[in-house]
């Protein structure tokens, strides 16, 4: 009992010392709950300052682990450096000694934090009634996505409703895992219990468009509202729905999955996003750059509130023979797989292996949905004027020490997702003082929507006109010419279609890495070696390619589904269930 005792006392002091970049303008030892929750301070600033933090506790991508996006250790990229520990991971898997992705901690911290905010918010003399009601029903939305990250990696978790653990509580080291359609029906049940408590929705006449300075006209952004609530609603109830949560046939234990699957899942999560839709108050942005560099447009739904710009992106991800201002060396650190690049069609909308799509091996990337220029460097594409050059002995693969710590790209291909147009400009674009950035990572984007809709209601009712419309309407504003799907898809045909869109649409906006799993499928197209191309310049000019293996990742279907919890939780904890075969 000691050493638990030992061990949730330091997790305590950590969380309070993270608070403290909330309260800079005091010591310490003079944060008490009397500080925080202020009997008179009727504009409740600190407690403000308290939900800030838990905002500030929401997930952001693109650099989030080892620096690197999570895409890195799926089938669309691997690392540029041969040394970057996410390698670990693609090589060697994890288990409850060798975590990954391990946000067991830091989403338990933040339902800590929403707990405390419940129990004493109501000490506070708010003179604005409405906003002790609208910051309640925020945490507690908060609170559920924090519950929906740990679903998704986990399966079933402890619930702890409101109650708020002292460290030498016994209470603390007994909790169990719920079952996951417990934790599903809690989620679901808190964010219908609230949506109607939320700050109004901006209109989408109001919202409009991001001004390129990224801002828009909604003040506010990020902060949960209606819409919110109900996009992670849908979110959690397609998780619910999909294959590895709700089998066809062998049943899960009680606290990773359903015992059965069920159909009428996907019909509850086709309404939950029909309803997002109905709201009228999102529209695709006609141009996807937009969505690189604005924080609020008419797409973004749910966004990580408060968080800045992406600070160097340009500098990191474009190939590394460029430089930019002082001279600085561009890094190239994301390197895209040939897998994904092929997955991206012609822009006619026929796969490059339809034989009358057009497709050239000769010249691969001529025709290409226009995603794929969007969201990958390849050979020939321009970039800052010149023409980028990824055959071998290129300035872009040198093959040599004289780019930055002797990395270069292991796939033929560098990222270009998250960055402005800069193909004919000198530089860098520079917003918000930092060059070619990327935006306020979006958590939910109505494009999403539409295919979440579009997967859900294919796998209930089959591919009605509904679900290609919303395919569809993915698609237009892609660029993709003709955009429409053959008539008559079947069941089968139109899920591989609705796949490969969420592949192709959200590349390195982590939902690919979770899209394998929840589908079941991760074993079959990540288990597997991965690609990128070898392009040599002939005498003549003319470039030759071919196809090379850059890792051979491992993946235990038995286990690696889900993750595993960590050791200490299992030491600190008997009645801590582990996840199976780990």
């Amino acid at each position: 009992m000691i050493k638990r005792k030992a061990w949730a006392c330091l997790l305590l002091l950590v969380a309070v010392i993270s608070c403290r970049k909330s309260f800079e303008d005091r010591p310490l030892n003079f944060v008490s709950e009397q500080y925080i929750w202020d009997e008179t301070d009727v504009t409740g600033n600190f407690a403000q300052q308290w939900v800030h933090k838990i905002y500030s506790q929401l997930p952001t991508g693109w650099s989030r682990i080892n620096g690197l996006p999570l895409e890195c250790a799926s089938d669309d990229a691997v690392p540029s450096n041969p040394g970057n520990a996410t390698w670990n991971m693609i090589n060697s898997g994890y288990d409850p000694l060798n975590t990954f992705d391990n946000n067991w901690g830091s989403a338990y911290s933040a339902i800590r934090r929403v707990n405390i905010f419940l129990k004493n918010y109501r000490r506070v003399p708010w003179i604005d009634s409405l906003l002790p009601k609208w910051l309640g029903a925020e945490v507690r939305v908060m609170r559920a996505y924090f519950y929906y990250d740990l679903m998704k990696r986990y399966g079933g978790i402890p619930l702890l409703d409101n109650q708020v653990f002292e460290a030498d509580d016994p209470a603390l080291f007994s909790q169990r895992r719920s079952s996951f359609e417990s934790c599903v029906q809690y989620v679901v049940n808190e964010l219908d219990a609230v949506r109607d408590s939320l700050r109004p929705d901006e209109t989408l006449a109001n919202r409009g468009s991001g001004n390129g300075n990224g801002e828009g006209s909604d003040g506010g952004a990020g902060r949960i509202r209606k819409s919110i609530a109900l996009a992670i609603k849908a979110k959690v109830l397609l998780l619910a729905a999909s294959p590895l949560f709700n089998p066809s046939s062998t049943p899960a234990l009680d606290y990773t999955g359903y015992a059965e699957g069920n159909t009428e899942r996907w019909k509850a999560a086709a309404d939950a996003a029909r309803e997002v839709m109905d709201l009228n108050l999102f529209a695709l942005e006609n141009n996807r750059y937009l969505l690189n560099y604005t924080r609020v447009n008419k797409e973004f739904i749910f966004t990580r509130y408060g968080a800045s710009y992406q600070s160097e992106w340009g500098y990191r991800m474009s190939p590394v023979g460029y430089n930019s201002i002082n001279n600085r060396a561009c890094e190239g650190q994301v390197s895209p797989t040939q897998e994904l690049v092929d997955a991206f069609p012609m822009k006619n909308g026929l796969p490059i292996t339809d034989p009358t799509s057009g497709y050239d091996p000769a010249k691969p990337y001529n025709n290409r949905d226009p995603r794929l220029d969007q969201t990958v460097f390849y050979d020939g594409a321009t970039w800052l004027k010149r023409k980028v050059e990824i055959f071998e002995g290129g300035r872009d693969k040198p093959n040599s020490a004289a780019v930055a710590n002797g990395i270069q790209t292991q796939t033929g291909y560098y990222l270009k997702k998250g960055l402005a147009n800069d193909a004919s400009n000198a530089g860098f674009t520079t917003v918000m003082f930092h060059p070619s950035v990327t935006s306020t990572f979006c958590l939910i984007r109505y494009a999403d929507i539409l295919l979440m809709y579009a997967e859900a209601q294919n796998e209930y009712g089959g591919p009605d006109a509904s679900v290609y419309s919303a395919v569809e309407a993915v698609r237009k504003r892609a660029g993709l010419s003709p955009f429409t799907l053959p008539a008559g898809l079947s069941k089968d045909a139109m899920r591989e279609v609705i796949r490969n869109e969420r592949r192709v649409e959200f590349a390195f906006e982590e939902q690919r890495y979770f899209d394998i799993r929840r589908w079941k499928i991760a074993k079959q197209v990540y288990g597997v070696p991965l690609h990128g191309v070898s392009i040599i310049k002939n005498t003549d000019g003319s470039l030759s390619y071919s196809r090379k293996t850059v890792a051979s990742p491992y993946f235990n279907e038995a286990s690696m589904y889900l993750y595993p919890v960590d050791n200490k939780e299992i030491l600190v904890n008997s009645s801590m269930q582990q996840n199976p075969n780990y």
